[in-house]
């Protein structure tokens, strides 16, 4: 009795989708060709692996075994082909990079560029996720986040510190003058939301030398994006809470000011989150290495020795 590998697969992601419309748009086929696949693997394991009705369908009891199974043959499988290719003169495949729009924006100029000039047989894909989304593993190898998730069979590899400033525009600081202490900031208007997998209410707030607290937040206009928070603070629209290295040029330009001195901040991890495996594959080291030597402002590492 054989199943084969694709089949597999297929089962696998619309397992996940529970959707053959979608999984057979993930999958590139054609409806009609991904259920015809699906039912000779029911007929060859004599099992009802879902359960059809209408629109819906789910997984039967025997489904979620069979599911479990198919998962770890396929990572045993990939893992093999991972371990094989690394054997080779060269570090090669692909990785599926799943970040918020913002850092996507702020890595393509130079470290994507960089990284593929240095491993030209490395294909990167990047998928841009919501905040909401990133207390759970994406559909990518490596997730670049600044939440640690809530599945503790995930890894998160921190790759580095960073700050989130409170800032707005010189007009805006004309109009209403300028906050000298972050608790003055329940009577501003806050462009809150920016990268928060829920409403806020609140901002943390806190100090080298120690001090820190909470002030209640609130405003006319909120966005879920670090680049439309940052245009409607250069707009003039209200105070925003923002990563430092993401105004950089704003700042420069006089269209932003940090308040508050630069004294108080918000500090944060960003991490690399990464499935569990017996064996990870070089291509994913050497890229969480190579990006946290960028966002450190250190030199690349030297490239790993391949076995020939």
């Amino acid at each position: 009795m054989s199943y084969p590998i694709d089949t597999l697969r297929m089962f696998c992601l619309l397992a996940e989708k529970l959707s053959f419309t979608e999984a057979a748009e993930a999958l590139n086929v054609s409806q009609p060709t991904l259920s015809r696949k699906i039912s000779q693997l029911e007929q060859s394991v004599k099992l009802r692996l879902f359960h059809r009705g209408g629109n819906q369908i789910h997984l039967t009891p025997q489904g979620i075994v069979f599911l479990e199974s198919c998962q770890r043959i396929l990572q045993d499988l990939d893992d093999t082909l991972d371990g094989l290719h690394d054997t080779t003169e060269m570090i090669r495949g692909d990785i599926t990079i799943g970040l918020l729009h913002p850092m996507a924006r702020w890595l393509s100029p130079v470290f994507f560029r960089e990284f593929c000039d240095r491993h030209p047989e490395i294909r990167i894909h990047l998928v841009t996720l919501h905040p909401a989304s990133l207390r759970e593993m994406a559909a990518c190898d490596i997730m670049i986040s600044p939440l640690l998730p809530v599945d503790h069979s995930l890894v998160a590899k921190p790759l580095m510190q960073y700050r989130r400033i409170f800032c707005a525009a010189p007009e805006y600081l004309s109009r209403m003058g300028t906050p000298q202490h972050p608790s003055e900031l329940e009577f501003h208007h806050c462009i809150t939301n920016t990268n928060a997998p829920k409403k806020e209410n609140t901002w943390f707030y806190e100090n080298h030398l120690g001090e820190s607290g909470t002030v209640s937040v609130d405003g006319i206009i909120s966005s879920d994006s670090v680049d439309i928070a940052i245009n409607l603070a250069v707009s003039g629209m209200g105070v925003a809470l923002v990563p430092s290295k993401q105004i950089v040029q704003q700042k420069t330009e006089n269209q932003l000011v940090e308040l508050f001195d630069g004294e108080f901040c918000q500090c944060g991890q960003m991490y690399a989150v990464y499935r569990s495996r017996k064996y990870q594959p070089m291509r994913f080291h050497v890229f969480m290495e190579e990006l946290r030597a960028f966002l450190t402002n250190e030199p690349y590492p030297p490239l790993p020795t391949i076995e020939t």
